[in-house]
């Protein structure tokens, strides 16, 4: 009884409520809004308009703003390795070029620059290109007024070349220019100074459109070495190791990440100074590895093999480099070409390692360098054009493995060495070695500077020359489908497994060597032997081809082995990258 009346009083509240609220509303009725009142002024505004030219301005002053801000966080984060980024509104785009170029040092490069003796060179060696002898005497007084570095650029004004490779960080150590990095002051204190005004180089070399690179001898670091022995190489007994090598002077430690960080500070330098490319020079372990190792120890490595830590330095560089648009370049020996896994040399340069982490990899192939023996030849000094044309033949082949293929530029002799004149010929020699092969870049090294035109000015019977040239069946190393896969099969019976790795597609198999080398080490299937029958070409590709083959193989399966013979095989063959590879399969079912 109590709720029925309860709910009652409720209703008869909320009725009343509900008339009341109608009443209200009948004599307060609210006027809808008209247009003429939304558009009356002061009652409703609008956000003011900018122009374009001010609107841009407001972005950049948010990027100014949200840079400095960047720029303080690195600055606390890096502290004395600090170097700041490429100013907002100065970015450039990494220059894509076919390089030819010379080498100069610091003190090279130190030299004052006139334009006058810059263009009176360069309009001499025009003059010899042109094979006017009247005009280049004519223009001989005043081209002889350039200095050493005027005349690197005066060539570069008359030839083929077209850029210059300048120490940043030379042989010693030593910086060759004023560094605002707190680091590299402290190292270089009461150091002398060659490159007074490097920006004004720097704006000369832009001037003529020569592209530069900046040199850093990375690991052979005397200087730092000595300042800061904690980052040396060390001996296990104790003190700093000495390279015999080299002087009996210390090395830097490459497994160290501060030394990482000293070399790339300056790198970072280099490039927002305006250089268009780092050049990494000794960027691997002393050689001499059998006789140090045993008594030296590197704090820092983990476990490492020396070839991993150079790959992972270049790898960071192409990190802590990328907010810079600098290409990157890295100097190896010559024999890298042909070494593989770092063998024997065990100095930490793996072309395939390297390779994947930089624009260009820059073999030091002269031919000065060479022993008896190599490329078949008792004096390979005195054979440049053969001993370029073997380097750089396994060089395409190295590069042919890769799925990020570096530029292949070489390092050309032109200096004289036991008894034999390098003239422009010889010089000359090596270029067009490489280039039948396709590689049209190089470098010239001649540590005195002085360079003669007449190497870098092709002669009629190179000019009427198609480059690369065609080998028709043959690839750059000169190998037929059949080359390949005998190269295969000799790498498997042998278990030579970088020949297996190198002939094999690179689509075919893992991009790791070492997983790809486990694989086939725990393979059921052994090559007993073999045998190439010919092959044939395929008539709708100059690059595929089917090799006909024999082989004979042993099978495993758990405890049974069980030998199986294949006649009239047929394997295909595909040239990738100028370089034959086979598509190597066994039928391991019973005959």
């Amino acid at each position: 009884m109590y709720k029925k009346l309860k709910k009652a009083i409720l209703l008869l509240m909320l009725t009343a409520l509900l008339a009341g609220c109608s009443d209200k509303v009948s004599a307060d009725p609210q006027p809808p809004i008209t247009g003429e009142e939304i558009d009356k002024p002061g009652e409703v505004t609008q956000p003011p308009e900018i122009t374009e030219e001010e609107r841009l301005k407001q972005e950049l002053e948010k990027k100014i703003a949200e840079r400095e801000e960047l720029e303080k966080q690195r600055k606390s984060e890096l502290a004395e390795f600090y170097v700041p980024l490429v100013p907002i509104g100065q970015e450039q785009e990494k220059r894509n070029v076919e390089v030819m170029a010379l080498y100069a040092t610091g003190y090279t490069a130190g030299n004052s620059l006139s334009k006058e003796n810059i263009d009176a060179y360069g309009a001499y060696i025009k003059a010899l290109a042109d094979k006017d002898a009247a005009k280049a005497k004519e223009l001989l007084p005043n081209a002889e007024k350039a200095n050493k570095f005027e005349r690197i650029i005066g060539i570069a004004v008359g030839t083929e070349i077209n850029g210059v490779v300048i120490n940043v960080k030379d042989d010693n150590g030593l910086i060759t220019y004023e560094s605002n990095i707190e680091i590299v002051q402290k190292l270089n204190e009461n150091t002398p100074i060659p490159i007074k005004d490097v920006k004004n180089m720097l704006q000369v070399l832009k001037d003529y459109d020569i592209y530069t690179i900046g040199r850093i001898v990375t690991f052979k670091d005397k200087n730092f070495a000595v300042k800061s022995q904690e980052h040396s190489i060390q001996l296990k007994t104790g003190g700093t190791w000495l390279d015999p090598n080299s002087g009996n002077i210390p090395w830097i430690n490459p497994f160290d990440k501060y030394v990482w960080d000293y070399n790339l500070s300056i790198a970072k330098e280099a490039a927002l100074l305006g250089f268009d490319e780092i050049q990494f020079d000794y960027v691997r372990f002393p050689d001499g590895a059998k006789k140090y190792n045993p008594i030296t120890e590197f704090p820092g490595r983990n476990g490492r093999d020396k070839d991993e830590a150079i790959a992972e330095f270049l790898e960071y560089a192409k990190t802590e480099l990328e907010p810079y648009n600098v290409n990157i370049g890295a100097d190896v020996f010559g024999i890298i070409t042909r070494t593989w896994d770092d063998y024997p040399e065990d100095i930490g340069q793996t072309w395939i390692l390297m390779g994947e982490h930089v624009d260009n990899m820059a073999p030091m192939v002269y031919p000065s360098h060479y022993s008896t023996g190599w490329y078949n030849l008792e004096n390979p000094n005195a054979h440049p054009y053969l001993v370029v044309k073997g380097a750089m033949e396994e060089a395409v082949e190295k590069n042919s493995s890769m799925e990020k293929r570096p530029v292949i530029r070489p390092w050309i002799q032109d200096f004289n060495w036991a008894g034999i004149e390098y003239g422009p010929d010889k010089v000359r020699d090596q270029i067009i070695a490489s280039k039948e092969l396709g590689i049209t870049e190089y470098m010239i090294w001649n540590p005195s500077n002085v360079y003669n035109p007449y190497a870098f000015i092709p002669k009629e019977a190179e000019k009427s020359t198609a480059y690369p040239v065609d080998k028709g069946e043959l690839d750059y190393r000169e190998k037929t489908p059949s080359d390949a896969a005998d190269k295969y099969l000799s790498g498997m019976i042998s278990s030579r497994y970088s020949y297996m790795y190198l002939m094999t597609p690179v689509a075919d198999r893992v991009k790791s060597f070492d997983e790809y080398t486990k694989k086939h080490e725990a393979s059921n299937v052994k090559l007993l032997n073999y045998k190439i029958q010919g092959y044939e070409m395929d008539p709708s590709s100059k690059d595929l081809a089917t090799v006909n083959l024999y082989y004979k193989i042993e099978v495993t399966s758990g405890d049974t082995k069980q030998v199986i013979e294949k006649d009239n095989v047929k394997w295909n063959a595909v040239r990738e990258s100028n370089i034959w590879k086979i598509k190597a399969t066994f039928d391991t079912t019973a005959n």
